[in-house]
């Protein structure tokens, strides 16, 4: 689904009402400030691509504040902008990041913030589920307010894959947009994965290459029921000790971080597949050897039955 907005045609005193529908609409309800008010103009174009949104903003100079008070209980969101003219600014929960064109960062939608652009700007932003950046990537929270490089490697390939997955959006059907738009999450993941940089700086080298041998293990046996804390630490030669302290700053254990991965992994299969692959097949896939205790933890984790879901 494509959709476009511009102030071009409005007369001046309505524009700033408008644009600020357009934004709240677009991502969230956000307190907008404009440097220029007298002189405003802006032009978005919004694409919806699977759970996935992704828009292109033109703007005369802007401030948006997310406040206390505009952040409700539904599912929150990380926004990946990438700023093609100019900087832009970035502060929440205490930390502050400019982000250069050439560049990219990854912001979060349940907390406060302020952002802004001091002259005219273009940018691109996709807005992602956490959830679904969760299951693509382990605690993803540690890579915020940092900027990422998007001229060369993953990041490039990521920035250059998300303009042509847009640009091909009318000639796709949902089912590949969906598809496409899962692959478009992984090579994020990637590219923020790749960035040694940003992992030596948030973490003791040893640990990085621990949490990194940890993390490509359980992705390649997520399938196997089996798969326990005991078998991850043997696998990756550390103690089950080490292990659960290497876990210990994350707002997740190691069986509760399998086990939300295992319940997004079969709830993509149950949105994306046919109804001639069974429920009981997915969750043997992900490793559930019960039925009935998969149903149990699906219904306790988004609301409703697997059934449920796929009725949807």
């Amino acid at each position: 689904m494509h959709s476009s907005f511009s102030t071009h045609l409005l007369p001046q005193r309505d524009r700033k009402t408008y644009w600020k529908e357009v934004i709240e609409n677009t991502y969230f309800p956000l307190e907008l400030t404009f440097r220029d008010p007298q002189h405003f103009h802006g032009q978005l174009s919004q694409w919806q691509l699977g759970e996935i949104g992704v828009s292109r903003l033109h703007s005369s100079a802007t401030c948006f504040n997310r406040i206390k008070q505009q952040i409700d209980e539904s599912e929150p969101y990380f926004l990946i902008t990438i700023p093609e003219n100019g900087k832009v600014s970035f502060t929440q929960d205490n930390h502050s990041v400019i982000c250069n064109p050439g560049a990219f960062i990854l912001e979060r939608s349940d907390l406060p913030y302020e952002f802004s652009f001091n002259q005219e700007n273009a940018l691109w932003v996709i807005r992602v589920p956490i959830s679904l950046l969760r299951h693509k990537l382990r605690e993803p929270e540690r890579f915020l307010y940092m900027e990422f490089d998007k001229r060369k490697g993953i990041g490039a390939v990521f920035c250059d894959f998300m303009k042509t997955l847009v640009q091909q959006s009318s000639y796709t059907d949902d089912a590949s947009q969906r598809l496409l738009s899962n692959q478009l999450i992984e090579l994020l993941a990637l590219s923020l994965q790749k960035d040694d940089r940003v992992l030596m700086s948030n973490e003791a080298g040893l640990r990085s290459a621990h949490l990194r041998n940890i993390e490509d293990y359980v992705r390649t046996n997520i399938q196997r029921p089996d798969l326990s804390p005991d078998l991850i630490a043997h696998a990756c030669k550390i103690s089950t000790r080490y292990l659960h302290k290497l876990f210990k700053d994350s707002d997740q254990t190691v069986s509760q971080w399998i086990k939300e991965l295992r319940l997004q992994s079969a709830l993509n299969d149950i949105k994306a597949e046919s109804s001639t692959t069974t429920l009981a097949e997915i969750s043997y896939r992900w490793g559930f050897n019960d039925q009935a205790h998969f149903c149990r933890l699906f219904k306790a984790r988004f609301g409703c039955s697997p059934r449920e879901m796929r009725n949807r």
